[in-house]
């Protein structure tokens, strides 16, 4: 038996070409990061959305960012609404914030925040 060699056409090897040249340039830009990009540890910074009611609650949505290049892992945010003499306090958990990004989440209230002010706080995280 003889075997026939089948010749690629023009776009098997324009696909090739830019398969080639994009696993080439994700490599590199890997292999730049692991070297140049500063290691930090997780900067984690809180921002809160408008205060909505839903139902008999009041709920806050929460927007984790972490600056750093560092995972950090069970990161909990305790949140404390002042109205003068009142206090009500909120906590929630994101089970995993990688470097330079972001996660969304809610907190409520029983009474209404906006009469005080609210008040965040980072109570620790942890990291792999």
């Amino acid at each position: 038996m003889e075997k026939k060699k089948e010749k690629k056409n023009w776009l098997e090897w324009l696909i090739t070409i830019i398969s080639g040249i994009l696993v080439f340039f994700t490599l590199g830009f890997l292999i730049y990061q692991l070297i140049y990009e500063e290691r930090t540890q997780p900067d984690i910074g809180i921002v809160l959305g408008e205060i909505v009611q839903k139902d008999d609650a009041y709920a806050v949505p929460i927007k984790a960012t972490n600056k750093g290049t560092a995972t950090a892992e069970n990161v909990v945010v305790e949140i404390i609404s002042e109205n003068g003499e009142n206090q009500e306090k909120a906590e929630i958990t994101f089970s995993f914030l990688p470097g330079k990004s972001s996660a969304d989440g809610w907190i409520t209230f029983n009474k209404n925040p906006r009469v005080g002010s609210l008040k965040t706080h980072v109570v620790g995280y942890t990291t792999p």
